[in-house]
This record gives C-alpha cells, sequence and structure tokens, in this order.
C-alpha cells in the first residue's frame, strides 16, 4: 500500500515588481516524501504557467531572501519567494556617475578660474 501522505508549506511571496510591494502568504501542498522546488511553489500560486515563462527568461528575477535561484532550486518551509523588477540602470554606472560629479564640479570650476584670469590680462 502505497503512503500518499500529503502536507502544507507555508512561504511568503514578495512582489517587487509593484510599487509598493506586496507581500502575501501561501499554503503550498508537498507529499510528504518529496521536496517543492521554486517552479513548483510559482505553479501552485499561479504566478507561472510553465518553465518557459517569460519570468525565468532573465537571470535575477526571482528569489529567496536576497539570493537569486533557479526554477530546480529547492523552496523550504518559511521561506520568502520575491519576484524582483528589471533592472534599468546599472548600479556601477550609478556610482561612478556620483563618484565623478565632484570631480566635475572641481574641474569646472578650474576652468571658470582661468577664464576669468584669461579675460583680466586681456584688458
Amino acid at each position: 500500500m502505497a503512503n500518499n501522505l500529503s502536507s502544507n508549506m507555508l512561504v511568503e511571496l514578495c512582489d517587487a515588481r509593484q510599487i509598493p510591494p506586496i507581500l502575501s502568504h501561501h499554503h503550498l501542498v508537498v507529499s510528504s516524501q518529496k521536496t517543492c522546488t521554486l517552479y513548483e511553489a510559482l505553479f501552485q500560486m499561479k504566478i507561472v504557467l510553465s518553465l518557459d515563462d517569460q519570468l525565468f527568461n532573465k537571470k535575477g528575477q526571482i528569489g529567496v531572501f536576497g539570493v537569486t535561484l533557479s526554477p530546480q532550486d529547492i523552496v523550504y518551509e518559511g521561506d520568502r519567494i520575491e519576484l524582483y523588477r528589471p533592472i534599468l540602470i546599472d548600479p556601477k554606472k550609478i556610482r561612478r556617475k556620483k563618484a565623478n560629479q565632484n570631480k566635475d564640479a572641481e574641474l569646472k570650476t578650474k576652468a571658470k578660474i582661468r577664464k576669468d584670469r584669461k579675460f583680466s590680462r586681456d584688458l
């Protein structure tokens, strides 16, 4: 006789693709002998319909507690599955731009001083 026991597993879903992010709790049905993959969890929540879903197309769109996962990774009881927004601007470019802002201001000030000196000499 086969043991077909199943149990519930509670996970959180944080959908950060929307502003403000939406946090919800879900009970997933898993067999007592089997673990639940990220794809199975999202399928039960009706977030994705197949492995070809566009949510899986780009790396880094889904994670658990800030760590990006693939659809085959295992989800555990109490995990918070996070759906991320796509990054519009590269964070490295933002930091570089902020770091160079002060340098740009210094160079503009020096250029203005040179221009003023040249203008006063011409008079």
